[in-house]
């Protein structure tokens, strides 16, 4: 079995525990669920994982810069969660818990690679590895590899969200699989799917990420190493090709393949593959290709860092506010960048109806060491944007002294202040609190916007 070699890996694991104590009462936590947390920078790699296996690989130049170039950095998580709804596809049986991968709402400069781990005895079958969709809420079949080594099922991806696994028989309509052989090592290859045309039309929910997605390969190869394979449903494809300058990092140049007919039924017991050999490409042209997808700026980090997530099509503003032990309210009216609040908070993005974007997180951090004592996180539902909304969907995520929480919840149409979550903090140890309704907050500044 291929082994998975990444140099310059830094392991960045860390436990945390959820528990729900009374109003300001430390409770004794229970036991560790199956999550971990880790800081990864623009020019360094990581691997977070945690101990039943699940993992996120971080290759070097995947975080994205910040809007003003700088090297960014981005704490990701993993999360077990099986309260999170998920779609299983008829015919087939949800084989694993599901696994919530952060930080969402971002896009990666880079490919990332997600572990699931799968806990069946025996020869599996055939697995198939989903994510929710984040806007539609539907899964979305992903090109994957079965590692019988480490039991678990992996992904490359862009953009992280919920994954889970599951089981189907056998059959003629599988994916067919694509070997490529990346012989020119000088370079970063990225790969996608420019056209298709499916021999089962059906299958187009399984092309990865709606056909716009990430050449998958196994652990250590494309993009890593040398070669790999990519299980893609049976039909006839072209490819964009895309390389990046080794002399000049974000100057991206692509060229697209020649017809590929993937025509074969990919099993464990009958791996044919159709092979692709890349080397250098051939009169390109320059910039990226349409189909792989453009990374999002990095947001700050600190000691506490909150940040907002939603998906809806429509543009929808909604607002992120976290208070601090002095009661001061870091918010779009105070300490939005390049201002700091007094105790050093930071929102250094704010998603509004002018710059809408699906998605996109608002982010509150701390830039200098917080204060001790107790935060309040809300989400206020400030502006349709003067479209038709009904509740909707939200996910904050916290990360306290490394580790992490994802609070998924919904907010209705026009709430006032939504209380996510409190926690304590105290010489860089936190204890979570639960929300509290109805709570009349000190300081509370007019809701306003310019």
């Amino acid at each position: 079995m291929r082994k998975f070699w990444v140099f310059g890996l830094v392991v960045l694991t860390a436990l945390f525990f959820l528990g729900c104590p009374s109003d300001d009462e430390e409770s004794t936590p229970p036991e560790p669920e199956d999550n971990a947390s880790g800081s990864v920078t623009s020019t360094t790699s990581g691997t977070i994982e945690t101990p039943g296996g699940a993992q996120i690989v971080v290759p070097v130049g995947a975080v994205p810069t910040t809007e003003a170039g700088a090297p960014g950095t981005m704490v990701f998580s993993i999360e077990r969660n099986n309260d999170i709804s998920v779609t299983v596809p008829t015919g087939e049986e949800r084989v694993s818990d599901v696994y919530q991968f952060g930080p969402e709402g971002f896009t990666f400069a880079r490919p990332v690679e997600v572990a699931v781990p799968y806990d069946g005895e025996g020869d599996p079958g055939d697995l198939s590895l989903w994510r929710r969709n984040p806007t539609t809420g539907e899964p979305e079949y992903f090109s994957s590899d079965w590692d019988a080594e480490t039991r678990t099922v992996r992904a490359q991806t862009y953009v992280l969200s919920p994954w889970f696994i599951t089981n189907r028989p056998q059959v003629d309509d599988a994916s067919g699989c694509l070997h490529v052989n990346n012989i020119d090592l000088g370079s970063w290859l990225y790969a996608c799917v420019e056209t298709y045309d499916l021999e089962y039309p059906t299958q187009v929910d399984w092309l990865p990420e709606g056909g716009n997605g990430v050449l998958y390969a196994p652990p250590g190869t494309i993009g890593w190493a040398s070669e790999g394979n990519w299980y893609l449903p049976q039909g006839t494809y072209t490819f964009c090709l895309q390389r990046e300058s080794e002399v000049n990092p974000g100057t991206y140049y692509n060229v697209l393949s020649e017809p590929y007919t993937i025509g074969s039924a990919w099993h464990y017991d009958n791996p044919v593959c159709v092979n692709m050999t890349v080397g250098e490409l051939v009169n390109p042209g320059s910039g990226r290709c349409p189909c792989i997808p453009t990374p999002t700026s990095a947001v700050g980090t600190g000691d506490i860092q909150v940040t907002l997530t939603w998906y809806n099509a429509m543009s929808l503003d909604l607002d992120l506010w976290v208070m601090d032990p002095d009661s001061e309210w870091c918010y779009y009216g105070n300490g939005q960048a390049p201002g700091v609040t007094g105790s050093g908070g930071q929102l250094d993005r704010d998603n509004l109806c002018g710059n809408y974007t699906n998605g996109r997180p608002e982010n509150i951090y701390w830039t200098t060491t917080p204060l001790n004592g107790q935060y309040i996180v809300v989400v206020d539902w400030y502006y349709g944007c003067g479209n038709e909304h009904s509740a909707q969907s939200i996910n904050v995520r916290t990360v306290v002294s490394g580790d992490t929480r994802t609070y998924n919840t919904t907010i209705g149409v026009d709430e006032d202040m939504k209380e996510i979550t409190r926690f304590n903090f105290s010489g860089g140890v936190v204890t979570y609190l639960p929300p509290r309704a109805g709570t009349v907050y000190p300081n509370l500044p007019e809701r306003t916007k310019g």
